[in-house]
Formats: structure tokens, sequence, C-alpha cells
């Protein structure tokens, strides 16, 4: 099996866990990032590229910049360790959750990439904030780039709850969240991209009942709760912010115990607005991802039939309207599909035409009209992994076995020339794998981690286009055992 310690991304239960954080302004990479879903234009990148590596020191894992090398915290020691990390806006600075100071306690730093090794502490410390058994779990970069909102049990020990820090002035933290009921955490949390607003999950006034609530950056009123009050055994599961900032839709089983379907609220306006079409009985939606442009949601539910997952469309101008988007189906609409960044179309992965044979497909919104992308290249008992598209909408990336059986390779697939694909990795051996992609936004290149040059090792490469075939090592030579385990690029 490949090394991977990355388990989790903005996990913020009170656990010492591997946590991955993607950059809050990029769009997600497809698959399962909130609890399930899709996500727009996947993993998007610029030139700036900082990975988590336990690269000098065994189990070890620290932030370093693709190209210098350069390590960016200070340097750890066993058991020491950094959980998370993102880039800020201005590619300037790394922010990331570490035990840096004290062995077991971690806390978060912000380090200027031009002076790697010298980190800010930006919670308090101390009686007033993070000590002993206290941690910080999860954060997030305010889009404009002043501070970030974090979650950790910096009041009460085993408490999680919502705080907010600005650049200029670290270690002065705010509470957002209201007051908790006796066993209550915030679990997750979003900054709207207009950096006014935080939406949080948390069972705030009923333990164990999960509820949405919205607080204004900066404003001394209270948060506000974004849709009616649940009663015990109600709970939101999962959200996504609208890319415009305008709401929040959500999954939860608000209008009937048992199942749990698709709501819209838009702040400052309707609350808790029904999203799906109705379903069949035994019907659940599962995960869902917005457009680019705010104007469609693209959803995964057994809505016509109950065990068959399909892929279903509404247009958030006519809620509860929704269209099929896969084709006749023979199995299943897989969690990892993408919405093209023209907000035009959805690219997916499916047994649709094989049961057990996981392709590529893609449905145009306009005219509903679906296409099979791989038609001929994908045989049982090889399958499409993961896909990403591509910024200027001319195709997709995806992982696939689909030269060898066992063996995940990263190729391109232009959508004016399917099922044509070109291989963009050089050729691995038996059973190597490529984890994760991402495609550059100037369309040029893709990053991926594989175990490409060494069967023990997870290593950082990027491909251009124009030179398939020919990959170039982008970290720096990994101590034995050594793996890189995430990165982030802008």
């Amino acid at each position: 099996m490949i090394p991977n310690r990355v388990v989790a991304q903005g996990t913020t239960m009170k656990t010492r866990m591997w946590l991955w954080l993607m950059l809050p302004g990029l769009l997600l990479l497809s698959g399962c990032p909130d609890g399930g879903g899709g996500g727009s234009v996947g993993g998007t990148i610029g030139s700036t590229i900082v990975y988590l590596a336990d690269q000098t020191t065994d189990t070890v894992a620290e932030l370093f910049t693709a190209g210098s090398g350069a390590k960016l915290n200070p340097a750890l020691a066993l058991p020491r360790t950094v959980q998370a990390f993102a880039l800020t806006p201005d590619k300037r600075a790394a922010i990331y959750i570490a035990d840096q100071d004290t062995a077991g306690a971690f806390e978060i730093y912000r380090v200027a990439l031009a002076n790697p090794g010298v980190s800010t502490k930006l919670n308090p410390t101390g009686g007033a904030g993070i000590s002993g058994t206290k941690d910080v779990l999860d954060f997030k970069v305010i889009p404009d780039g002043s501070g970030v909102v974090y979650v950790a049990d910096q009041d009460t020990d085993g408490v999680n709850e919502l705080y907010i820090v600005l650049f200029a002035s670290p270690g002065a933290t705010t509470k957002l969240n209201d007051a908790l009921v006796a066993n209550g955490n915030v679990l997750d949390f979003d900054i709207t991209a207009d950096s006014t607003t935080v939406v949080y999950r948390a069972d705030q006034d009923i333990d164990a009942v999960n509820e949405l609530y919205q607080k204004t950056i900066g404003s001394v009123i209270a948060p506000a709760k974004l849709h009616g009050n649940y009663a015990a055994g109600r709970s939101v599961n999962s959200f996504k912010l609208l890319p415009n900032s305008a709401g929040v839709l959500y999954l939860a089983n608000q209008t009937t115990l048992t199942v749990v379907e698709l709501y819209e609220s838009l702040f400052g306006g309707a609350l808790g607005a029904p999203v799906n079409s109705a379903l069949v009985a035994g019907g659940n939606v599962f995960d869902f991802a917005i457009s680019p442009d705010s104007a469609r949601v693209v959803y995964r539910a057994d809505e016509d039939t109950d065990n068959v997952t399909e892929l279903y469309l509404v247009l958030l101008s006519s809620l509860t309207n929704s269209s099929k988007l896969n084709g006749t189906m023979n199995g299943d609409a897989d969690s990892h599909y993408v919405i093209t960044g023209d907000s035009a179309s959805v690219v997916y992965i499916a047994d649709q035409n094989t049961a057990g044979q996981l392709e590529l497909y893609r449905t145009m919104f306009a005219s509903l009209i679906n296409t099979r992308l791989l038609t001929g290249l994908i045989t049982a008992p090889k399958a499409v992994y993961d896909v990403v598209a591509i910024p200027d909408n001319s195709g997709v990336v995806y992982i696939a076995d689909q030269d060898a059986a066992g063996t995940r390779e990263v190729y391109r697939v232009l959508f004016a020339t399917a099922p044509t694909s070109t291989k963009l990795n050089p050729a691995f051996a038996a059973a190597r794998q490529a984890q994760e992609i991402a495609v550059t936004p100037n369309s040029e290149s893709v990053v991926y981690r594989a175990n490409e040059t060494s069967a023990t090792a997870v290593e950082l490469y990027r491909v251009f286009f124009t030179t398939s075939g020919s990959s170039t090592k982008l970290n720096g030579t990994l101590v034995p055992g050594g793996n890189v385990d995430a990165f982030v690029i802008r």
C-alpha cells in the first residue's frame, strides 16, 4: 500500500490526527471534500507551491517550498509535526497548525515565504489561550488575506469553538459562536468569498442536534440560525457556500426524520427552501456541487430508484425542478464529479454502461446531451478513480489504471477529441499509483503526488501538457521512509 498519512480535510473533532486544508479561496477538488460531493474546476493552482512532507526526519511532517526546498517552519524534532496548512491569498505566507512550541499542543502559526524558519504564533497562549491539552483543530484563511478563522478548545478543554484573529494583531482573538449548550461543539465552518460572513455548523442549542449559523465578521450582533429550529434527531450533515456569497446550500433531515435532502438559505432572504425534487421511498441526497456562477447545483441521489445513485441538476432560480444528468444507469454515479469552470457541464465517474466498470461521462446543462468520454479505453477490471477539470474548459485530467490494471496513472482527455486520451506521466512500473492531481490555472500543466520513482515513497511531480511523458520532481530529497503527504499551490 502507498504510504499516506493525510486522513481528513477540515476535521474539527477533538483528536490529534493528520489534517489537510486546501486553500479556502480555491475551488474544491473533486471527490468528497465536505462529506461527499463534487467540486468545481478541481484544484486550480498557480506558481507558488508549498508541500507537507517528512522530508528531513521520518514521521515528522514539515512544510517546504517547491523549487528552493526551503523548510518554512522552524525545525521540528520527534514527535512534533505539522498537521494542516494553507497559503495566504497574496502567496507571501503559509499558515499552519503544529505542536511547534510544546509537544502535543497544536497551535496556529504564520510564516513568510521570504523568511523561512521564523514564524509568528497567531493564537493566544496560557490561561486565556492554548495550553495543556487544548488544541487548534482547524482553520481557514479569510479570502481578503486579513487573518484566519479557526476552531479550538481555547476557552474550555474539550469544547470546540470558533475564533477569529487578524494577522495585524496576533494573539488577539474574538469568539464568533454563541454560547454552547452542555456538550455542544462547533463542528465545521466556512467563510464567504467576500470575507464578510462566517457560516458554522454546531450543536449550539441542543446537544447532538447540528444546525447552521451565520455570523457577520466584525459585527457585535449575535449569530443567526439559517433555518427553522430543529428538534432532537434532526441535523445538518454538511453545507457549502454559494460562490457569490449570497447564501448556503446544505444537506439535512429537515423535513423527514429518516430522509436527507438538499436545502438553500439566502442571507437576509428565504431560509431552508427545499432544492431537490421529490425522492422515491427510501431515497436520499448524498452530496452536491455548486456551479461557479452560483446559478446551478448538481446533486447525487437515489431520487428515482431506491439504491440507484444518479446525478441531477437544479437551477437555483427554479427549485425542486430537477433534470437527470446521467444516461441509463447500469450501476451508480460515483462521488467524484466536477462542474466545468464555465458552469456549462458536469464530468462524472460512473459504471453507467457496464456494472462495475467506472468510466468518465460528460453532460451539457443546456441540452442534457450525455457523452461517454472514454469509449473503449476502460475495460474491466480497470477504472477511473479521480477527475479534475482543466480551467480553460477544454477537457479534464483524470487518474485511471487505463493501461495496466492496478497501476493508476494520470491522463488528459479533450472534449473536442474524445475518446482519444494522452498519458501525462512517464510510464509507471506495475502497481505504482498517482494519488492526487491538480491542473495549473493557465491550463498548461498538471501537478500530482505518486510513488513514481520509488515504490515506497510518494513524491511530488509536474508534467506540462506539451511534453507529456516527461515529469519534473518538485520536492527535495526525502529521508528513508519519507513521503509528500499534501500540497497547495497558488
